[in-house]
């Protein structure tokens, strides 16, 4: 397998895993916060889809010999989450799980396309190009599976026996 295809294959295998933790959830608690800090589920899927655009844009940057434009810096990501939180919170759980589907097929379709040169190139906050695949694709997928699942798997156990 290429570098690319071993990318979009762990990708795919993290996003498979969230969709499949998502389907698990309970439709009345969609809304309810408490996933991670005060997100709820919506909060988070719109958080996912958030940065799969995030790292769509970087690979659209690096194809365009523009990538020193890309300037994240790990010290804005509060701040860009607490935005987010705000604008996650104005939307519908349907459209947020739209918005996951498109910004996934987005980055998928970004990452087919690049040429397998760029992944090596670093962009202008000193990433790789793979490496920020690697943070906004799959490990963010798989960081948050991992909170769906433990958030309701508390939830999904049975209550204890009246005595």
């Amino acid at each position: 397998m290429s570098r690319t295809q071993d990318l979009l294959a762990e990708l795919a295998a993290e996003h498979d895993a969230f969709v499949t933790a998502l389907e698990a959830v309970d439709l009345e608690l969609v809304t309810v916060p408490g996933v991670v800090e005060d997100w709820s589920v919506r909060d988070l899927v719109v958080h996912v889809a958030f940065w799969a655009e995030h790292a769509t844009d970087a690979l659209r940057l690096a194809t365009a010999s523009r990538g020193d434009e890309f300037a994240y810096d790990t010290s804005q990501t509060d701040a860009m989450n607490a935005r987010l939180l705000e604008e996650s919170r104005l939307t519908t759980p349907d459209a947020a799980v739209e918005r996951e589907e498109r910004a996934y097929e987005g980055l998928v379709a970004a990452i087919s396309a690049l040429d397998p040169s760029l992944l090596d190139v670093r962009l202008g906050n000193g990433d790789t190009v793979a490496e920020v695949i690697g943070y906004d694709g799959p490990e963010h997928y798989r960081e948050h599976t991992a909170h769906l699942r433990a958030w309701f798997s508390e939830d999904d156990e049975e209550d204890p026996p009246d005595a």
